[in-house]
């Protein structure tokens, strides 16, 4: 006797949990190749802002993405380094960003972005006011710390 249950469903879930489970290294891979691609002025701009002590210096110091970030940066002798949290020789590295920070399938915010935000807007750290997401320059900062 032949039986009346359908098991197509079977292969159909599990294909899906593979998609989900999956789906940010795909992206990501293939995110990387058409970023590195496409956007290399967005990139060269980016690293410019990282490593500028003139985009977020204030009156009285200055700041700089690169000082807590990048192992290459010296600071200035004699230029007061206006962060509470910077100490020297001490890196704070950007290792797999991109996978760290990648969107997932349900989430349209950028959280590299927020995290940015959190640097940029304490006190302690840069001590800068918001920066929308579509400023130009915040763009090419996003762009330059996504592909470390």
């Amino acid at each position: 006797m032949k039986s009346n249950v359908d098991y197509v469903w079977i292969p159909v879930l599990a294909i899906v949990v593979i998609l989900i489970f999956a789906w940010k290294p795909i992206t990501g891979f293939f995110g990387k190749v058409s970023d590195s691609a496409t956007n290399q002025e967005g990139y060269e701009a980016g690293k410019k802002i990282f490593y500028s002590t003139t985009q977020w210096t204030g009156p009285d110091g200055y700041k700089s993405c690169a000082m807590c970030h990048a192992e290459d940066f010296v600071p200035e002798p004699g230029r007061k380094i206006d962060m509470e949290k910077y100490e020297e020789g001490k890196v704070v590295p950007l290792k797999n960003i991109r996978k760290r920070y990648a969107a997932g399938m349900l989430d349209t915010g950028d959280k590299l972005y927020k995290q940015c935000m959190i640097c940029l807007t304490q006190g302690d750290r840069m001590a800068m006011g918001r920066v929308s997401m579509n400023a130009p320059y915040m763009e090419d900062l996003l762009e330059y710390v996504r592909r470390q």
